[in-house]
């Protein structure tokens, strides 16, 4: 399991995944991001993510709802 920060490219308005190691993953969709970064070391519990705090960096509500729902359903399948 990796440590890893989900977020949004405020310039490109792309869902954005960054590891610790510096790895860094992107796609257009929020369920895709959650296959990508599970698929190298992700896990449920193990990814913070941007919220209002931080400003346009955080992800939309429905973004995050369906990055976090498919990162938990692809761990409950692992």
């Amino acid at each position: 399991m990796k440590a890893a920060h989900a977020h949004s490219d405020p310039v490109r308005g792309l869902p954005v995944g960054t590891f610790e190691d510096g790895v860094t993953v992107e796609s257009t969709d929020p369920c895709e991001l959650a296959e990508r970064m599970f698929a190298v070391g992700a896990r449920h519990g193990h990814v913070s993510m941007a919220d209002w705090r931080e400003g346009d960096t955080a992800p939309a509500g429905s973004q995050k709802i369906a990055f976090r729902a498919r990162l938990n359903q692809l761990g409950r399948t692992a």
